[in-house]
């Protein structure tokens, strides 16, 4: 499991597992879910991070 954060496009992304992504879908507004091609999900995407969370806090665990 990894987690990266970008400060400049208020994003984060959750690294489940490894794989290639096959689909993305929308899990709802701001928040992607990332599938391969078996359907299993490898990732999510949150977008507007500072408008959902404390930002240091997810800063400082990336």
């Amino acid at each position: 499991m990894k987690l990266e954060f970008d400060p400049i496009a208020d994003a984060a992304y959750f690294e489940i597992a490894r794989g290639e992504i096959a689909a993305t879908r929308e899990i709802e507004p701001g928040i992607n879910g990332d599938y391969d091609a078996e359907g299993h999900l490898i990732g999510i995407e949150v977008l507007g991070v500072s408008k959902r969370s404390d930002v240091e806090g997810v800063a400082k665990a990336a």
